[in-house]
């Protein structure tokens, strides 16, 4: 057996090896910049773990993942320069965002690319940011479901710290959640209120009177509805006044093809 104290190593071997990996011998990194690289890619990994947990929580329709980009935006589907021009406006409202938590209203009719849009916008914001995908439907089907399943009631506890936790929301649809009840929008079921409540208030700073947290919603309600199917202290923490902050998708048609 052979002593491990006894092994030499040939400087040239060692050398020639430095030279096949890219390595310079004469400029090692310090003790202090191999400490500070590995904090760094240790501090990567966790920032990635963090987002792919924030993405497994997120709550899609019919469990089919969507993804789309600003460069995905085809503004020739709709007439005139609609479509430009809202595509613009939620641009640089990502570039506010990226330094200045807010809300973000998007209101249209069926099918205009809405969620399409808020989309484009969570994939820029996730350059730096946390990001989850949440569509208030199916999360309101699933609530309905935790009393007959101890797993469910488990998975929706998960979801509403990351929805309070992520730093930009997306709820999707927004009020698709609440029905009719005659020629009135009906209020939406007290237990999904309740946790939609509590997630608007840990987004909202009740000190300051400030978003800390940034929400994006579509839907096709206007606020006067919403607030027929949610609490109305609700419905002002997730609306913002700033007008620039409200993309208003008018006199666009559906363009879903379908």
């Amino acid at each position: 057996m052979s002593d491990l104290g006894q092994v030499r190593f040939d400087p040239k071997q060692i050398a020639a090896l430095a030279a096949k990996h890219g390595i310079d011998m004469n400029n090692l990194p310090t003790k202090e910049e191999r400490d500070r690289q590995a904090f760094e890619k240790g501090w990567a990994n966790y920032q990635a773990k963090i987002r792919r947990w924030f993405d497994v929580m997120s709550v899609w329709p019919s469990d089919q993942r969507m993804k789309f980009t600003f460069q995905d935006w085809n503004v020739d589907l709709q007439d005139g320069d609609s479509a430009k021009v809202i595509g613009n406006q939620a641009y640089k409202l990502c570039k506010k965002l990226e330094n200045e938590p807010g809300n973000v209203f998007m209101l249209g009719s069926r099918g205009v690319g809405k969620t399409s849009l808020a989309l484009a916008m969570l994939d820029k914001l996730g350059t730096t940011k946390t990001t989850m995908f949440v569509s208030t439907a199916e999360l309101a089907s699933m609530i309905g479901q935790q009393y007959d399943y101890s797993d469910v009631a488990k998975q929706i506890k998960k979801i509403e710290k990351a929805m309070k936790e992520v730093d930009v929301l997306l709820l999707d649809d927004f009020g698709t959640e609440g029905g009719m009840k005659g020629d009135k929008f009906s209020p939406v079921r007290k237990d999904m209120q309740e946790m939609m409540y509590r997630v608007a208030n840990s987004r909202f700073d009740l000190n300051t009177n400030s978003i800390v947290r940034t929400t994006i919603i579509t839907t096709n309600n206007l606020q006067s509805e919403l607030e027929q199917m949610y609490n109305e202290k609700l419905i002002s923490r997730l609306i913002p006044k700033n007008k620039e902050q409200r993309l208003a998708f008018n006199k666009m048609k559906d363009v879903r093809g379908v």
